[in-house]
């Protein structure tokens, strides 16, 4: 296929504000001032296999913390992905970053292909645990730490797995986080939305030849940079 580069760059733009637009909506959806107000949280889009097309920057600590789990839930879950399906992470032994920093994961299909995910993250006021909000400085084992999720799914084939979603929420204190997870999902959907509108704009295989080309661009373009570095040993360091 002919590759249109200012429909590339189309594709490019799109994503951006289709991230945005998902950040708007759960800044205007939330309630904990930490999402709301402080937006400790981070919104993208990424490829059937978990590559990133776009993210938000609302806070540069999570930049790149979405794609490496959904390539992770990409291969756990395998060929059970399902066109509904709404999956929670936050577990640090499974690509997390932090248990407070609870992840929503979202399937696109379109004409029942996997082309895409859409992803939203946010810190949540609460997450069980011995203390509240979720950090317990006298820990000495994972286990007196907060509520490790791994992949799961609360919603499958769009139905609510009602037992899944009381068994996580029963650990935690605060209602407030309930509403928030939602906020969260209803990102996603948003998410879904955007990019179910350019597949069918544009055709799915205009769409993934696009897209593939945005990657190789993104490649070169960073080849390019790495070049005018000059050779040489280089040090840093930095206080923890």
């Amino acid at each position: 296929m002919k590759i249109d580069k200012i429909l590339v760059s189309v594709f490019q733009r799109r994503f951006k504000s289709i991230t945005e637009e998902m950040s708007i909506v759960l800044t205007r959806t939330t309630r904990s001032p930490i999402l709301c107000e402080a937006k400790d949280f981070v919104t993208g889009l990424y490829d059937a296999n978990g590559k990133m097309l776009e993210q938000t920057e609302n806070l540069p600590i999570l930049s790149f913390s979405l794609g490496p789990v959904c390539e992770y839930i990409v291969d756990y879950f395998g060929d059970e992905i399902y066109p509904g399906d709404v999956i929670f992470h936050n577990d640090v032994f499974s690509m997390g970053n932090q248990n407070n920093d609870v992840a929503v994961y979202k399937p696109i299909f379109y004409q029942d292909k996997l082309i895409a995910w859409a992803a939203a993250k946010g810190h949540q006021a609460d997450i069980g645990g011995a203390v509240p909000g979720g950090y317990n400085p006298r820990a000495t084992e994972v286990w007196q730490e907060a509520l490790r999720i791994p992949p799961v799914k609360v919603y499958e084939k769009g139905k609510l797995r009602k037992d899944v979603w009381d068994l996580i929420f029963a650990n935690i204190r605060f209602d407030i986080v309930a509403a928030d997870m939602r906020a969260q999902i209803g990102s996603c959907v948003v998410g879904e939305r955007g990019i179910l509108k350019l597949a069918e704009k544009y055709g799915i295989d205009v769409f993934e030849a696009h897209k593939a080309y945005l990657f190789d661009s993104t490649e070169n373009m960073m080849k390019a940079e790495i070049r005018t570095i000059p050779n040489g040993v280089y040090h840093g360091e930095a206080m923890v």
